[in-house]
């Protein structure tokens, strides 16, 4: 079926994108068209090796799966490797896009780019439209303090511990998604249990150690919680960042289960307590805000 389509990162899904991806929707039903959005199974700058830590806001999986719930008719997650990093935005638009695809219609932002040395841009694509006879409309940035929103702004508020700032410019609040695995035990024995975090992509950006308030998503189950991102310093050495959540009012063995962690709000810095009883009183004073946090939302 000839579809509409537009093509990118779309790490996060922000605001912007969702500015984006709604004219798509909406020009595609005009025109009996088949929504499309193509991405990419890796984060273009790790693969290229542009950054030095991996910085991706949403897993490809959880990326489509969203974007599927969104209301595109169809994703598709490019493997982004060596080879296809080298195709010229020719070869991209007319060995894969054209052919493959057969758009009528192609939506793009201010940010929209294709091909190797990202020469696939607005400009290029209204080149060829008399050769392939598509449509293409340019949806204006979302502006953000007077800039274009970016997924580069949010992973940057996410490393500062700016949660509740890039909280409100993403489409749902920023999440770390895996499996929860055995600890150490540590939590247990101070008497505050917690779910350990294995991330199920390890590319995934985790934000700035300190403590935060969250929600679990267990699959037929939600909790509020505490969730340290940081290296335990008081009671462990290892100098290794985790991701450990004590969920409030739950109790039981989770081990091997796959937890969505929202993160709602960032509490305080992580620190070095004298001893365990300081760090207790610590955690105790953070579970008493966090059920306050719950009440007042509640209102």
């Amino acid at each position: 079926m000839e579809t509409a389509l537009s093509i990118g990162n779309f790490d996060g899904l922000h605001l912007g994108h969702i500015k984006l991806l709604k004219r798509l929707i909406e020009a595609s039903r005009e025109r009996g068209l088949r929504s499309l959005v193509i991405s990419y199974d890796a984060a273009p700058a790790c693969i290229l090796n542009r950054r030095a830590r991996p910085l991706l806001l949403l897993p490809p999986e959880i990326k489509k799966k969203r974007l599927l719930e969104l209301g595109i008719n169809q994703v598709e997650l490019l493997h982004f490797d060596e080879q296809l990093s080298l195709m010229s935005a020719d070869e991209f638009l007319h060995e894969l896009l054209i052919p493959r695809y057969q758009p009528q219609l192609i939506v793009v932002g201010y940010d929209s780019h294709f091909g190797f040395q990202r020469r696939g841009d607005l400009s290029f694509l209204r080149s060829h439209t008399g050769r392939y006879g598509y449509l293409l409309e340019y949806v204006e940035p979302l502006l953000y303090q007077g800039k274009p929103l970016s997924s580069s702004l949010i992973r940057e508020m996410l490393l500062a511990g700016d949660v509740g700032n890039a909280n409100e410019l993403l489409d749902q609040p920023f999440a770390l998604f895996g499996k929860i695995v055995p600890g150490a035990g540590i939590g247990t024995a101070l008497g505050f249990p917690t779910a350990n975090l294995e991330l199920a992509d390890p590319h995934q950006l985790v934000p700035k150690n300190g403590i935060y308030f969250s929600q679990a998503d267990l699959g037929n189950q939600c909790y509020f919680g505490l969730t340290n991102i940081g290296i335990s310093p008081t009671v462990k050495h290892k100098g290794e960042t985790e991701i450990e959540t004590h969920l409030l009012d739950f109790s039981g063995q989770i081990y091997g289960r796959k937890m969505d962690l929202s993160l709602l709000g960032f509490l305080r810095e992580e620190k070095t307590f004298e001893n365990r009883e300081e760090l207790k009183q610590a955690i105790a004073a953070d579970v008493a805000r966090a059920r306050k946090l719950i009440r007042e939302g509640a209102q």
